[in-house]
């Protein structure tokens, strides 16, 4: 039985090309003149582990190409899996502080 992460077992695997329809700089900043790449994986035992790459372009186009590319990538590398965000962001929070609603 596959190992199921917390990020699938809620919403299912989402593909990086499926994320970049909302926000096409998603994972991506710039520090100074290079552009980065910021995600996190699961690890087996529900670890979680933080990564953060130099994608070494100064050009976004080509450090939307580099970070699909390791996005999709990563998994193999290791045994991790992607955990993706969806949707606005504060979305989640906003959701959980609303009151609950009498029965």
């Amino acid at each position: 039985m596959p190992i199921e992460t917390p990020a699938e077992s809620t919403r299912g695997a989402i593909s990086p090309a499926d994320r970049a329809k909302d926000d096409p700089d998603h994972h991506l900043w710039r520090n100074g003149r290079l552009w980065w790449i910021a995600f996190t994986v699961h690890l087996p035992g529900w670890q979680k582990e933080r990564v953060r790459l130099s994608l070494h372009t100064a050009d976004v186009v080509e450090a939307r190409r580099r970070r699909d590319d390791r996005l999709h990538r990563y998994p193999e590398d290791g045994a991790c899996a992607r955990s993706l965000r969806i949707g606005v962001r504060g979305a989640r929070r906003a959701a959980s502080m609303r009151s609950p609603v009498a029965a």
